[in-house]
This record gives C-alpha cells, sequence and structure tokens, in this order.
C-alpha cells in the first residue's frame, strides 16, 4: 500500500474511533475532514474511496459520508487490520488482479466511452514521459500513474460493484509497482520500457472495442509483472493463477 495513504486512512479510522468526526453516524464535510487530518482534499479523498472499499464508511452522492455501522468497532478493528497488513498482502493481490483484470479489460474494451479513452491517453502520456526517468521519484509517479490507468481501466466496465472491489486490491500495488520499476531493467519482463510498451497496446485493443484482444494483452501484461516480481522476491511463486491454470484463458 503507499505509504501516504496509510498514513490518511489511519488518521481517519483513529478520528472516527475516537467519536472526534462522526456526528450521529454521518462523518463531518470533506473540507473539514480534511482540516482535523491535516491533508489536502484531494489525499483525503483517496483514503475515504479505500475506507468505503473496505466496508468502514458508505460514499453517498449529494449526501455526504456515512459510517458503515452505528458503532465504531469496525473502525477499531480495521486500524489493527491497516498497522499488521500482512507480509504476502501483495501476493494475495496479485492473486485478486489475475482474476479480475483479463475479463474486466475485456469488458472494459465493449463498454468504454470516448471519455475513459481520454483519460487513459493522459496516463499513458505521464507514463511515456516518465519511461525515459531513472530513480525514486520517477518510479513513485511511474507506479501511481499505472495504478491509475489500470483504475480507469477498470471503472470504464461501468460497474460500480467491480470499481469497489478493485480499489480495495490496487491501494496494496503501488509501492509493490515502484520497487518493479527500480530493481528490473527497463528492457526486460515488467521493466518501465516494456511495460510502456504493453499498456499501449491495451489502450489500443480497448480503444478498437477488440474485446477478445483486450483481455489478452491484459493477461499476458500481467504475467511479465508477475514474473518480474517473482524475480525480485516481492511475491511468492504460488501467486502465480495463470502459472497454475486457476487463472487466464490457458484454464
Amino acid at each position: 500500500m503507499n505509504e501516504k495513504r496509510k498514513q490518511v486512512i489511519e488518521k481517519l479510522l483513529r478520528e472516527i474511533q475516537n467519536g472526534n468526526v462522526v456526528n450521529k453516524n454521518k462523518l463531518l464535510p470533506e473540507r473539514q475532514l480534511a482540516e482535523v487530518i491535516g491533508e489536502t482534499r484531494p489525499v483525503l479523498r483517496e483514503g475515504l474511496i479505500a475506507l468505503d472499499a473496505m466496508g468502514v464508511v458508505d460514499i453517498r452522492d449529494r449526501q455526504g459520508i456515512f459510517l458503515s455501522s452505528h458503532e465504531e468497532n469496525k473502525a477499531r478493528t480495521m486500524l489493527q487490520k491497516v498497522h499488521g497488513w500482512p507480509a504476502d498482502i501483495l501476493s494475495r493481490a496479485m492473486e485478486v488482479r489475475q482474476i479480475i483484470e483479463p475479463i474486466a479489460t475485456g469488458i472494459a474494451a465493449y463498454r468504454r466511452s470516448e471519455k475513459d479513452l481520454e483519460k487513459m491517453r493522459a496516463c499513458l502520456q505521464h507514463m511515456e514521459e516518465l519511461s525515459e526517468q531513472e530513480g525514486q521519484e520517477a518510479a513513485d509517479k511511474g507506479a501511481y500513474w499505472n495504478t491509475a490507468l489500470h483504475t480507469i481501466i477498470i471503472d470504464a466496465t461501468d460497474n460500480a460493484y467491480l470499481s469497489r472491489i478493485y480499489e480495495s486490491v490496487i491501494t496494496a500495488i503501488e509501492q509493490g509497482m515502484s520497487m518493479m520499476r527500480i530493481n528490473t531493467p527497463p528492457s526486460a519482463e515488467g521493466g518501465r520500457f516494456v511495460a510502456y510498451r504493453e499498456h499501449v497496446e491495451i489502450y489500443n485493443r480497448i480503444r478498437d472495442k477488440d474485446v477478445y484482444g483486450a483481455g489478452l494483452c491484459s493477461e499476458q501484461h500481467l504475467q511479465h509483472t508477475i514474473n518480474a516480481l517473482i524475480q525480485i522476491g516481492r511475491i511468492v511463486p504460488s501467486s502465480n493463477l495463470f502459472e497454475q491454470k486457476f487463472a487466464g484463458r490457458s484454464r
């Protein structure tokens, strides 16, 4: 999980648990919440989306942010979980990606809008620029735009439940992507040059409404990512569900 996002989630959970930001099961407005936890509203919103995916809060359009339960015990439980994320969380998150992404990418190719394509192109532009740069800062930014692109693709399925599930997964991915970018040669599987080209190909298939091709490109990209993460010791080999025929088109 991105360290900044994790800190924001911890702050929000602590304030909820202490009752400082809750009034009759409803949280303070975003502007006041941002002031309480000392973060900007965009950063706060990332944390709120994650808590919504975890089932702690319920974000309702034009109504506000509500606790999913009248009791704050859930916030206490989730705070303990955030402090103790399992060491293999990236492996488990990558398993879920293998189950979700190839099929979802095919659905996105069928349902995507021009607005979705515009957002994808913006991500790819940033990724292209960052693919030529080295260092930790470029790796972190590259990981951010990587996860942003995949989130936009999932959102293009126009399935709110799928987007919510995926949001809870992608929070665990970003740091792993940054580490992979630093430790993998640019032209190797999972390297920034190869990853950028693969993302462009996924976009092209989605743009062309090639349902089968989009799903296949997604699967191939994930397989290369998994190979790279195993190579640098970030995930365990047993999390490669494609290899074990638990997921994928060869299943």
